[in-house]
């Protein structure tokens, strides 16, 4: 069975109708469901986050800018290599992209998680967390390469914010993971295509 393709348009109404919706539980999602705040001040928190953030993203960062170049370059020489690691849209994807993922990790760790630690109370973190993270890999179908990335991202992403309960470093790490990704990867120019699909 083959899932079919969506508007990117599509999924950011369905994303903030869910997160309309979420927010009229906000409160007591973050005062009842995630009212434990972990022990270690603010500031040591947002340290500890970003830092574990940083050793998880920008290794793999490299490691997508390393076979950007190697298949920009098999594809169509320097020419090719330049035109996939050295587009300047990338930073404007980035910054696009980076809302976009603040949604999406409100959707799946602030409420999803959330609600699976109501409802599984002794379960394990790391348990909840790939409970969570296979949840968010699915909605990517039916790009096969971007679920089975995401799977991996989202289960270190639900794990940090059990620990941290901080989601804009999980949305810097998902906006610059998804627009090195596509850019670099998978050779999309998601600004191109963003425009595209404005279009009537």
């Amino acid at each position: 069975m083959r899932f079919p393709e969506r508007s990117p348009w599509a999924d950011v109404g369905l994303a903030a109708v869910a997160l309309s919706l979420i927010g009229l539980t906000a409160r007591y999602t973050k005062q009842v469901v995630w009212g434990s705040v972990p022990a270690d001040p603010l500031e040591n928190r947002v340290r500890r986050c970003l830092t574990l953030v940083a050793w998880a993203t920008l290794p793999v960062v490299t490691l997508f800018f390393i076979a950007g170049n190697v298949i920009g370059y098999q594809r169509d020489g320097w020419a090719g290599l330049a035109a996939r690691v050295l587009n300047w849209r990338l930073l404007v994807a980035f910054a696009c992209y980076f809302p976009w993922a603040l949604m999406q990790q409100t959707l799946f760790q602030f409420y999803l998680l959330g609600r699976l630690c109501v409802l599984f109370p002794s379960a394990r973190p790391l348990l909840l967390s790939a409970f969570t993270g296979t949840a968010y890999s699915l909605v990517h179908l039916p790009e096969v390469w971007t679920t089975l990335v995401t799977a991996i991202a989202g289960v270190a992403w639900s794990y940090l914010y059990f620990r941290f309960r901080l989601l804009w470093p999980l949305a810097l790490s998902h906006a610059l993971l998804g627009s090195t990704f596509y850019y670099w990867i998978c050779g999309h120019d998601l600004v191109a295509e963003w425009s595209g699909s404005i279009r009537p």
